[in-house]
């Protein structure tokens, strides 16, 4: 009887449990999609105030149409996180990020805020503390182990491949968020998506100096996503004697090594229209803007990149720091244009939806590169209107660097 009622209290006591996570992850996930939405709110209010700004005090065709599309984007987000916050409300099941709170090592926390030796690679150290700052974005109950982010450091966010196309560069929400919250600065210079990585390094070193001259007291941390990886290498080993006020760069899902998706039989089949660039017709539509991006093609293929990151991995400030990590995500994980991309150009290889996993990452022979893994994830996850807690990765970027002392 004893062992009857024995096992009975603990199916009950199971059952309260597993309830009592229910509800605290539903809590937690109603909270999380409104704030998402207020979010967005807030910065598609300001984002058409500055637009409509410019557009009244200097009225051109090329802002009407910027206006237009912000009016689109904007629309379709806060329909999206509408619709999200919708869902959260009537939606009852728990997270899909598992998070086991008996097997969070607290001494991992103490050595890490400590500063003191882990022996794990970095890539799990930098994993364990994404996953801990993404659950304590996902659930404002929980008391995190870690303290908000804090540098004096000021982030250069530099963009990738048709960033023209969106509102705001990749990965500039999670900028704000971390300028609003804690006071830390961020600047994004401008560079062309679809120009090659030697034109956008020039640019980069035209603006970045400027900045640097207009703000003398400020370091700075090179932060790239996609194609603005390429950039920025080219940029760094360009014009090393520059980079006096620049402490690192932090690749996101940069085809270091080139990506194949350009040496696949679709793109080779685009491409082979490059082979009639003296027609006149192929100047008629390609002209001065390069529509057809032979330039960028050329920068992302890994017949380039692989030999130009051997060859010139040594040119590279020797005083920086550089770290990369990458994205892998199935096709019907990914958003709707990275599903269409996969359809188009396949790869057997793991890849974020246009870059392969493998070619994300610093290679072997660079000794100075950190490789911080691969996470899940597809290539538009910085997208402002993404659900990907893209703040949880910024965040586990800089608790890492100031464990490792690169970072004030």
């Amino acid at each position: 009887m004893r062992d009857t009622d024995l096992i009975l209290n603990k199916y009950i006591e199971s059952k309260v449990l597993d309830f009592k996570n229910r509800v605290n992850a539903y809590s937690a996930r109603k909270s999380y999609s409104k704030s998402f939405l207020n979010s967005a709110k807030e910065l598609t209010k300001s984002d058409l105030v500055e637009r409509f700004n410019l557009v009244k005090n200097n009225l051109s065709p090329n802002e009407a149409i910027k206006l237009m599309r912000n009016l689109v984007t904007s629309s379709a987000w806060i329909s999206f996180s509408s619709a999200r916050y919708i869902h959260s409300l009537t939606n009852f099941k728990s997270f899909d990020n598992k998070f086991d709170f008996d097997k969070v090592n607290y001494r991992f926390f103490n050595d890490l805020k400590a500063r003191r030796p882990i022996d794990l690679p970095d890539d799990e150290i930098f994993k364990i503390i994404y996953n801990e700052v993404e659950y304590a974005k996902y659930h404002p109950n929980y008391i995190s182990n870690l303290e908000g982010p804090k540098t004096d450091i000021t982030i250069v966010l530099i963009p990738g491949v048709f960033n023209e196309l969106f509102s705001t560069p990749s990965f500039e929400r999670a900028c704000q968020h971390l300028k609003s919250n804690y006071n830390i600065k961020y600047y994004t210079p401008q560079v062309n998506g679809f120009d090659n990585c030697l034109k956008n390094a020039k640019s980069l070193r035209e603006q970045i100096s400027k900045y640097v001259s207009d703000h003398p007291n400020e370091k700075l941390w090179l932060i790239a996503f996609s194609k603005g990886g390429l950039d920025s290498l080219h940029y760094l080993a360009d014009y090393s004697e520059e980079q006096d006020a620049i402490v690192g760069l932090s690749t996101i899902a940069s085809p270091i090594l080139g990506s194949n998706s350009f040496n696949k039989k679709f793109i080779k089949t685009l491409n082979l229209i490059h082979n009639f660039s003296d027609s006149k017709l192929y100047q008629l539509i390609d002209g001065k803007k390069d529509i057809l991006a032979k330039e960028m093609q050329k920068s992302l293929s890994s017949t380039f990149r692989r030999p130009w990151m051997r060859n010139n991995h040594d040119k590279l400030n020797q005083n920086l720091f550089y770290t990369s990590i990458g994205f892998s995500s199935k096709w019907y994980e990914s958003h709707l244009w990275m599903i269409l991309m996969k359809m188009f150009i396949r790869s057997k290889k793991d890849n974020d939806g246009v870059v392969d996993t493998e070619s994300s990452l610093f290679p072997y022979y660079f000794e100075r590169g950190i490789k911080l893994g691969i996470l899940d994830g597809h290539h538009l996850i910085g997208r402002r209107s993404s659900f990907y807690c893209q703040e949880a990765l910024i965040e586990a970027h800089i608790h890492y660097l100031k464990y490792k002392g690169l970072l004030f």
